[in-house]
Parts: C-alpha cells; sequence; structure tokens
C-alpha cells in the first residue's frame, strides 16, 4: 500500500510541477490565467495552429466587407449554370431570397445592439456621432440588400 501511495504521490507531483513553475515565472499578477487569455489581451489572437482564432471571415459583413452587386450577379449566374432542373433552381432562389431575409434581420439586430450599446455613452458629441454613423452604416447595409435582393428578382 505505501508504495502504491508513493507512486500516487510522485505522479501527482510530475503533473503539477510545470503548472507551479509557469506559475511561479509569471508572478502573482498573472497566477490563474490561461496563455490564450494573455495572448486575447496583448492582441496577438493566435489560435491553437498558428492562426486568428477570433476568425476574419465572421466579422467581414460588419466591416463594410459586404459582397457587392457585382460579384453576388457572378456568384448567382455561376451557381445557376450547375443546376440542372427547374426545381432545383427554384430552390435555389427560395434559399437565396431566405438568406437575404436572414441577413437583413442580422443586420437591424446589430442596429439596435449598436444604438443599445451607444445609449450608454454620457458624452453627447461623442453620442451623437456614434448614433449618426450606426445609422450611416445600417442604411448602406440596407442599400446592398436591397440592390441584391433587385439582382436576385431580376436573375429570376
Amino acid at each position: 500500500m505505501k508504495i502504491k501511495h508513493s507512486a500516487l504521490l510522485l505522479a501527482a507531483t510530475l503533473l503539477t510541477a510545470p503548472v507551479l513553475v509557469n506559475a511561479a515565472s509569471h508572478g502573482a499578477e498573472g497566477a490563474g490565467r490561461s496563455a490564450m487569455m494573455e495572448d486575447c489581451e496583448r492582441g496577438d489572437h493566435r489560435g491553437m495552429h498558428g492562426r486568428d482564432h477570433h476568425g476574419k471571415r465572421g466579422h467581414g459583413m460588419m466591416g463594410g466587407k459586404m459582397m457587392n452587386a457585382e460579384r453576388f450577379e457572378q456568384h448567382l449566374s455561376k451557381r445557376l449554370e450547375q443546376l440542372d432542373t427547374p426545381e432545383l433552381k427554384a430552390q435555389f432562389f427560395a434559399t437565396q431570397r431566405a438568406r437575404l431575409a436572414a441577413s437583413e434581420q442580422q443586420q437591424l439586430m446589430h442596429r439596435m445592439m449598436a444604438e443599445s450599446k451607444a445609449a450608454g455613452i454620457e458624452d453627447a458629441d461623442l453620442k451623437a456621432a456614434t448614433l449618426e454613423k450606426i445609422a450611416a452604416d445600417s442604411k448602406l447595409k440596407q442599400l446592398r440588400l436591397k440592390q441584391m435582393q433587385e439582382t436576385l428578382n431580376k436573375m429570376k
């Protein structure tokens, strides 16, 4: 029994030693914090394989990188060439309409969240400028979505 107890104590010590050394090297302020949290605070967003773990693709529409009308039309025509039957084409158009409607709802939700966050700003000038920018961004995205819907309707 004493051998089992000693082996367990040795194994636990060997497993916890790297953690204790790491915590000691970071000092009191870094104790208990993961390396990923520290990287995020420094702006060093690297994932497990050296890539951005926050994902740049998901933020594209928010940063003004929404698909433009020409690219959308090229995408539609390329996809329609691949579809064989009228049923598949009808299903494709229905799916695209649903996606555009979902994008419109998501854009509205983002605007409402941004306006809610801006309502908490105490500086009146900054608050007005922020609300103005939110409205302008929203209007631009609405116009792009409308243009995509018109393109979709035109191609049908």
